[in-house]
């Protein structure tokens, strides 16, 4: 027997449909482990194959080469991301402060459930840097649609009246890096105070909001026309 199709034998499909979404996902799953661990460079498909309990044929089975295996991995923990602008109140005519109450909640969420892929961008910057081009292909995918519908809302609320006039690129900058630095800054905290820091989404949430708004908001008259119209001042 060749090696050629040993290697095709070992990597066949699984019969059971069902069988090949959960072994796809399971690589999937512990590639994201040993990605956040030791970043792609420092990453091995026989590790990941280890790690997932299957052959390295059946990785390359699902996965053409690191990079797509890689990238798979991201696009699995940013569809997460993309999944909070489906929200109804995104799609009607809600103001402008409701949507980026939505979003920053969507927002704490994703980051609570993604600490793995933060380790692996972490890594990413550390080692490849802004021009990587991995980064690019992250920022291109799916930082910036994502950043574009938040400053788009700020716009709307700018030109309402609702916000106050400023750089809307910098304030959503701002409010993203806001809710990330506080999931980095995390690990750090105990050594700070012994009080045990509340990061939920409802506390961390509120925090977030007050700190935000605080800073972007239009003069009160001018909101509660905007969130009141044609009632009595």
């Amino acid at each position: 027997m060749t090696k050629s199709r040993k290697k095709a034998s070992v990597g066949r499909r699984p019969r059971a449909k069902g069988s090949d979404m959960n072994t796809r996902a399971d690589i999937l799953s512990a590639a994201r482990k040993v990605f956040a661990l030791k970043g792609f460079s420092g990453t091995s498909m026989r590790e990941v194959a280890e790690s997932a309990r299957v052959n390295k044929a059946m990785i390359y089975y699902y996965f053409q080469d690191k990079v797509e295996l890689y990238r798979a991995v991201l696009s699995d923990s940013f569809n997460a991301l993309k999944d909070i602008w489906k929200h109804d109140v995104f799609q009607g005519n809600a103001s402008a402060r409701t949507k980026i109450r939505k979003y920053i909640d969507g927002y704490i969420r994703f980051q609570h459930n993604n600490d793995e892929l933060r380790k692996i961008l972490a890594m990413e910057f550390s080692t490849e840097g802004i021009k990587g081009d991995h980064m690019k292909w992250v920022a291109k995918n799916f930082f910036a649609e994502n950043h574009a519908s938040l400053v788009a809302i700020l716009e709307a609320g700018m030109r309402s009246g609702e916000l106050k006039k400023i750089d809307p690129f910098m304030a959503a900058i701002a409010l993203i890096g806001m809710i990330v630095h506080v999931f980095v800054y995390m690990p750090i905290a105990p050594y700070l105070q012994k009080k045990r820091v509340d990061i939920s989404s409802v506390k961390l949430g509120a925090f977030v909001n007050e700190l935000f708004f605080r800073g972007v908001s239009a003069p009160k008259v001018n909101r509660k026309r905007i969130e009141n119209p044609g009632g009595r001042s």
